[in-house]
């Protein structure tokens, strides 16, 4: 049986899914099993995000959605559970869910700044695409910033961005998301988040997903595993 820390880091990554679609207009679709879009998410964002252990209702809900399109589907696997090869998915990475039960408020050596207007969110954005990657379209929309769950965040070294992250209040926990360093500032960024979710949301659980030695430094700064995920994907 899944713990119940797992299960609430899914709930609050499948509320994000959603709340970064619903942000740009078009929300997406609970079920008792899955959250999905019918439409075509931005990148980076799933098509479908499993919320149970894997089961026949869920598997035939899956295999009804994935044939009603034919489109690329992808779909996060929350409990590594699902074999999809028959529906014509190819595994695209495993990764593991990572939570954080008592952040701590601690001096980080940079400054941080939340975005609150429309520039800054554009400007963020510029940032993050620089370590991801140019993006064909804006995923990110102003109103994600008016929610006080929400908190897209800044680490300036000597008035310079080095990173950041996104933070999220939902299921009863924070969700620490999209986070992106300069070099060699990755550790600092991360631990420099930690200390921003324990003062914006105090005593709440922090948690998130990682892979290789993004998922070792996670470990390093003080989270522990709470089970895999995968990540499938299906081309035209």
């Amino acid at each position: 049986m899944a713990s119940s820390f797992l299960r609430a880091a899914i709930s609050n990554n499948a509320f994000w899914c959603d709340a970064v679609c619903k942000a740009l207009g078009s929300p997406g679709e609970f079920t008792s099993t899955l959250w999905f879009h019918r439409r075509d998410t931005p990148p980076f964002y799933p098509d479908i995000v499993t919320l149970t252990e894997a089961d026949s209702e869920q598997a035939e809900a899956i295999a009804t959605l994935v044939n009603s399109e034919e489109r690329v589907w992808a779909i996060k696997d929350s409990y590594a559970a699902l074999d999809l090869e028959p529906l014509g998915f190819t595994l695209l990475f495993e990764a593991e869910w990572i939570g954080m039960r008592t952040p701590v408020s601690v001096p980080s050596p940079i400054s941080w700044k939340r975005m609150e207007s429309a520039a800054d969110l554009a400007r963020w954005e510029v940032e993050w695409s620089k370590a991801n990657g140019p993006v064909a379209q804006r995923i990110f929309s102003e109103p994600l910033l008016h929610a006080p769950e929400i908190a897209f965040l800044l680490g300036f070294e000597h008035d310079k961005p080095i990173g950041g992250g996104i933070l999220n209040l939902d299921a009863g926990v924070v969700g620490l998301s999209n986070l992106f360093a300069e070099g060699r500032h990755g550790e600092t960024i991360r631990r420099g988040l930690i200390a921003q979710a324990a003062e914006l949301y105090p005593r709440e659980p922090l948690v998130g997903y990682e892979r290789g030695d993004d998922l070792d430094e996670a470990v390093r700064a003080g989270f522990e595993l709470l089970g895999p995920l995968r990540i499938w994907l299906k081309e035209v």
